[in-house]
């Protein structure tokens, strides 16, 4: 046997490092069971595993000849002893532990015979489906039946932009309305100024597919406060001459801003309302032409001037009958021919009076119609009859006092008709802002929340 070419201090060390190795628990080289003592070795050691082996292999000759060799101990090794379970020493259970377990011994059997039976008449019902009234396989592999695609070209639309009861010259004060809704010249201004504005938003940047053809105008009626009772004279926002101007200048001005976002001709139509009259009582003959309704929709013409895009229409019966794409819309106020507070429900069941008797006459005259248009009770609503209108006034006394009516805020109503199928969207169009009352402002989910009023002393009171 040749001599080593490695000296005895490196083999020396070789058998150390795998002597720990060994009795860290790592196998003898050989043994079965767990992690090579030879492979640990070789990692500590930074050598090639095969170089270790065969180092071994080496020495382990040198020993069967008996000369001097550094074979590893394997004797180091202990092979762990496997550690059972502690046993536990429980006492005996009692008489009434005992009786426990076999109640509930009872209860187990009682609910695996329960469920036997009731697997047992599953199979049955699924013999029964299956070989009579072959519909396994129809259920157990249901088809999933997909819609076609859609074409993405609609038919042509037509936008109606309904305006009402703006009460312009109207006072709301914040105060007697507990914080709910307030209304001046300063805010009627901003509140038409946000309806042309989000109309405009609507019908551009938030529509999808070929833009509207036309912009129907529907000018409802009370666009001023006027002098119908006395009290509109006390503490209102302006007088009716200037309210008259001024609503005028900002609806030609509202109609202007449309023309340039959206670039389409308009229709005007005009409904005077009751709040516009000029006598104190309503008159019958010519009240809807000695009106200060129609007052401002000829002053909205005159500003506009000779517009090729703006074409207004005015009626003697002060109601519109006007058609889009055959689709019949009359335009009223609301007032006319229903009064009264609707009782229990409310301003929606005298919508549903109104309207329906509206139909029945213009029927029997053989001008039928699709739908009615209407304000004058200030909640925005759909019915199988039409639509109805908010208003920029929005909650006010009368309605708070008088009616006890429901807080409706400030709204106006943008209609979507399409040539085919009529009335394909309805928009309402909120206009107030949380620094006008509380009817505006989002809802806050805290614990006994009920409100915030407005508290203040007036000047003068104690």
């Amino acid at each position: 046997m040749a001599t080593p070419s490695l000296s005895d201090e490196e083999r020396l060390k070789r058998k150390n490092v795998i002597e720990g190795c060994l009795r860290d628990g790592f196998v003898p080289m050989g043994s079965p069971g767990g992690k090579s003592s030879v492979e640990e070795g070789a990692r500590r050691l930074g050598y090639r595993r095969g170089s270790v082996h065969s180092w071994i292999i080496s020495e382990e000759s040198l020993k069967s000849v008996g000369k001097k060799n550094f074979v590893p101990d394997w004797t180091i090794y202990q092979k762990p002893v496997p550690v059972g379970p502690e046993k536990i020493e429980r006492p005996a259970p009692s008489v009434d532990e005992r009786i426990r377990e076999r109640r509930l011994e009872q209860e187990v059997a009682a609910l695996k015979k329960h469920t036997k039976e009731l697997l047992d008449q599953v199979i049955a019902l699924q013999d029964v489906r299956g070989t009579v009234m072959q519909l396994s396989d129809a259920l157990e592999a249901p088809a999933i039946i997909r819609p076609m695609p859609g074409s993405k070209k609609g038919g042509k639309r037509t936008a109606i932009l309904h305006i009402s009861d703006v009460h312009a010259g109207e006072a709301v004060d914040l105060y007697e309305m507990d914080g709910l809704n307030s209304y001046n010249g300063e805010i009627y201004k901003a509140r038409m100024n946000r309806l042309f504005q989000k109309a405009a938003s609507l019908l551009t940047e938030h529509w999808s597919g070929d833009p509207v053809e036309e912009i129907v105008i529907c000018l409802g009626g009370d666009m001023i406060d006027g002098n119908l009772r006395e009290e509109s004279r006390r503490g209102g926002a302006m007088p009716v001459v200037e309210s008259a101007k001024m609503i005028s200048e900002l609806t030609a001005g509202g109609m202007q801003f449309l023309r340039e976002q959206v670039g389409v001709p308009m229709r005007v139509y005009t409904s005077p309302g009751n709040h516009s009259r000029l006598t104190v009582r309503p008159h019958v003959n010519e009240g809807a032409i000695d009106n200060w309704d129609v007052m401002i929709s000829w002053s909205i013409e005159k500003i506009l001037g000779k517009q090729d895009w703006a074409k207004f229409y005015y009626t003697g019966s002060g109601e519109a009958l006007y058609n889009v794409y055959g689709w019949w819309f009359l335009l009223q106020h609301g007032h006319e021919g229903v009064g009264g507070s609707g009782g229990l429900y409310g301003p929606v069941y005298k919508q549903v009076r109104g309207m329906y008797k509206t139909h029945s006459t213009y029927a029997r005259r053989g001008r039928g119609f699709h739908y009615v248009l209407e304000g004058h009770n200030h909640t925005s609503v759909k019915i199988p009859f039409g639509f109805a209108n908010g208003s920029v006034v929005g909650f006010n006394p009368f309605a708070a006092r008088l009616l006890k009516a429901d807080p409706a805020p400030a709204s106006q109503n943008l209609l979507i008709v399409e040539e085919r199928l009529g009335v394909i969207a309805w928009y309402e169009i909120f206009l107030g802002v949380p620094e006008e009352g509380t009817l505006y402002e989002p809802p806050v989910i805290e614990e006994g929340r009920l409100g915030k009023p407005v508290m203040r002393v007036r000047a003068g009171k104690g």
